[in-house]
């Protein structure tokens, strides 16, 4: 199933095809089977890989991501010393329908309705500047690799600031990585999150301010006025040493390498076909976002032992199309 991503495949179908153009590749993948006492290379049938799928389930396969990143961080590919925590919307393949929230429309009668995937929710993506019904990846980032190191899936309506607690405790029970700066966008802006990263993660939080909620007539009025009361918390709880001015050069350099967050998910979308989920539930897109980032660390590490680090973010140099 990797391969199906790395080629940037639709479907299984897709995979089954191509292995039977490729046969070399059952080869490689030790795809045997004993037919009549006799062990041959055979291509599974695509019921073999849904049932696989469906085997491995969510938590098995963080668990194969998880234990990929360790593996990087044993060969010095990933350090963890700046983390950078984003989110991406991922449409949902069953969509619901989009005149469900008027009065006057039949709900029961509506087959899109019906038919919607569940686990998914309506959002306003600010990107596409629309609102748009499925899955929201949240996805944890070294910023000096640009690769992923833990990654969640919610529905498109669940909060940023939510999973802060979760990539914590993950990030030190898990991986027991050693962060020393963590960047986030306003979304994450949070006492709660920020909080957490300097008592747990012992880490300086790089986080852009969210004034929505501040008093002020003008943006720049709530800026000051937001920036002003994290000031008045960070000493009220005697964590001065973790402040750092946003509007300081050394904020604004610091955050500039979080685009490398941002590049990555352009790789996941561009080359490896992010935003294609097909399948209902919550459980498929974790798995779609998982193999996809799985691939990414594989780019990497394979990148490094051929002797070329700098095609390590290059899923195209490795699709050999």
């Amino acid at each position: 199933m990797l391969l199906m991503y790395l080629q940037s495949m639709g479907s299984v179908l897709d995979l089954v095809r191509f292995l039977k153009t490729s046969p070399e590749w059952l080869v490689t993948l030790n795809l045997r089977k004993r037919v009549d006492g006799a062990m041959t290379y055979r291509i599974p049938d695509r019921t073999t890989f849904y049932k696989f799928a469906e085997r491995l389930g969510p938590d098995r396969i963080i668990e194969v991501f998880a234990v990929m990143v360790v593996r990087l961080m044993q060969a010095g590919i990933v350090t963890g010393e700046k983390v950078s925590l984003d989110s991406s919307i991922i449409w949902a393949w069953f969509k619901d329908c989009k005149y469900a929230n008027r009065p006057n429309h039949g709900n029961r009668r509506c087959r899109h309705h019906r038919a919607r995937d569940r686990e998914a929710s309506w959002t306003r993506d600010k990107h596409r500047e629309k609102y748009v019904f499925g899955y929201r990846v949240h996805i944890a980032i070294d910023s000096l690799s640009g690769l992923p190191v833990m990654l969640t899936v919610t529905k498109a309506g669940y909060g940023d600031g939510r999973t802060v607690p979760w990539f914590v405790r993950m990030i030190t029970k898990r991986l027991r990585l050693h962060v020393k700066k963590f960047m986030a966008d306003a979304g994450y802006d949070g006492y709660r999150a920020r909080l957490l990263v300097i008592r747990k993660l012992k880490a300086i939080p790089f986080i852009t301010l969210n004034p929505r909620n501040c008093k002020g007539g003008t943006k720049e009025e709530k800026h000051q006025r937001c920036r002003k009361l994290r000031y008045e918390w960070y000493a009220k709880n005697f964590l001065k040493k973790f402040w750092v001015d946003p509007d300081s050069e050394e904020f604004h350099r610091e955050f500039d390498s979080r685009t490398f967050s941002e590049q990555g998910f352009s790789v996941g979308k561009g080359s490896l076909n992010l935003d294609s989920l097909k399948g209902k539930g919550k459980d498929r897109a974790t798995l779609h976002a998982a193999l996809i980032c799985t691939v990414m660390l594989g780019v990497a590490k394979t990148a490094t032992e051929i002797g070329r680090p700098d095609l390590m973010r290059s899923v195209k140099c490795f699709q050999g199309r």
